[in-house]
């Protein structure tokens, strides 16, 4: 009896090593190189933004929460970059995991921008799609819907260094 326990609890040990080794955790999230995955989001005042509408563009897709300190410090500066070159085919999203819009627009009054702002109550964008695992975190995407840089953690979008690789993608399409 006494060795059949010592197999049984063998066996689970095994078992369960082999259930952690298969579940997906952040090395299945998204890298450079890797197609952005489509999404769609109804922004604070209705419309409807599908990435596949951007394709062309360079597109900033900037996860945030309201709860957040970096990713509202890291807005100011986003909004900067938007305005700037809004006009040379750059497009900014922000996508909010909060659930209510009241808090969001708290926010918004707080720290306003110009870019759309669009909720994603249901987590699919954040969790399914993007495996976002902690905020803020941005994804660049170049003109052809391919991943060119991801940034986890906030972010001076008005450096030189982001300022550069921004030049790159909108020459080439992709960074270096």
């Amino acid at each position: 009896m006494k060795q059949l326990y010592s197999y049984a609890i063998f066996v689970l040990i095994i078992l369960m090593v082999m259930m952690q080794l298969s579940v997906p955790g952040p090395a299945s999230a998204l890298q450079p190189g890797e197609s952005a995955p489509e999404f769609s989001l109804t922004d604070l005042s209705g419309k409807l933004h599908g990435l596949a509408d951007y394709r062309g563009k360079v597109v900033i897709v900037n996860f945030w929460a309201s709860w957040c300190p970096e990713c509202i410090l890291e807005m100011p500066s986003l909004n900067a970059l938007y305005e700037k070159n809004r006009n040379n085919g750059l497009v900014v999203l922000g996508i909010t995991s909060d659930r209510k819009k009241e808090t969001v627009l708290e926010v918004l009054k707080r720290t306003p921008v110009t870019y759309p702002i669009l909720p994603d109550t249901t987590g699919g964008i954040f969790i399914r799609q993007y495996t976002v695992i902690g905020l803020p975190t941005t994804y660049v995407i170049d003109r052809g819907g391919v991943i060119a840089e991801k940034i986890m953690g906030r972010t001076d979008f008005g450096s030189a260094s982001f300022a550069g690789k921004l030049r790159d993608l909108f020459n080439s399409g992709r960074t270096k």
